[in-house]
């Protein structure tokens, strides 16, 4: 049974299809599928502070090796831009050509990398994307985040948020909350996730989470 998941905060902001959410720097970086644009958020102000341009926004976003790592175009490839100019630096391809790639998330472990279609996320090696590990998971995840033992995937469908314990190899909590939750990201005290029905960042609590 779902535990409900009262959100901290609640952020508006001037988007029509939110997709991607990470930390960078002292922003929330946000990418959006209708303009194209992947956006920095001061979390204080709830301003928007920089903007870049990048084509064919689609679903998750990380950030590796100092730029924004975002999931793009039909074939759901890794394209890498750089946060102050938006110049294209690199360009992974989805190493599961033809499934849905939704999650990313980058960490010293590796990239993390989820599939909706496959209820899956796979631990690759951005150098050569090489196979580390994988993990089935019981809900189709629509964007992802780690923190020490646990991944935390979104979702969408029900309106939820999955905690999964790493060690255990298993899903051990599910927080309903409000909206259809899509980017997930971590700040060290809170999750936050892009609420895609109601255009807004929101936050919530959840026991037990360490910062990896």
């Amino acid at each position: 049974m779902p535990f409900a998941a009262g959100t901290v905060r609640d952020i508006p902001v001037r988007a029509f299809k939110l997709c991607g959410l990470t930390w960078f720097g002292q922003f929330l970086w946000f990418s959006e599928a209708v303009s194209n644009q992947i956006m920095a958020l001061d979390p204080h102000t709830g301003q928007v502070e920089h903007r870049i341009p990048c084509p064919e926004v689609c679903s998750d976003l990380t950030t590796l090796d100092g730029y924004l790592l975002q999931i793009c175009g039909p074939q759901r490839c890794l394209r890498g831009l750089s946060p102050t100019t938006g110049e294209e630096v690199t360009e992974l391809a989805n190493p599961r050509p033809g499934n849905v790639l939704r999650g990313l998330e980058a960490t010293r472990h590796g990239l993390w990398l989820g599939y909706e279609d496959l209820r899956l996320v796979e631990l690759r090696d951005p150098r050569g994307m090489g196979l580390i590990d994988t993990f089935p998971v019981r809900h189709a995840p629509a964007g992802l985040t780690v923190s020490d033992n646990f991944l935390v995937y979104a979702d969408y469908v029900n309106a939820a948020i999955n905690v999964y314990d790493l060690d255990a190899r298993r899903d051990v909590a599910t927080y309903s909350v409000a909206g259809n939750p899509t980017g997930v990201t971590w700040d060290g005290s809170r999750i936050w996730y892009c609420d895609h029905g109601t255009l807004q960042l929101r936050a919530i609590e959840v026991p037990g989470l360490v910062r990896r």
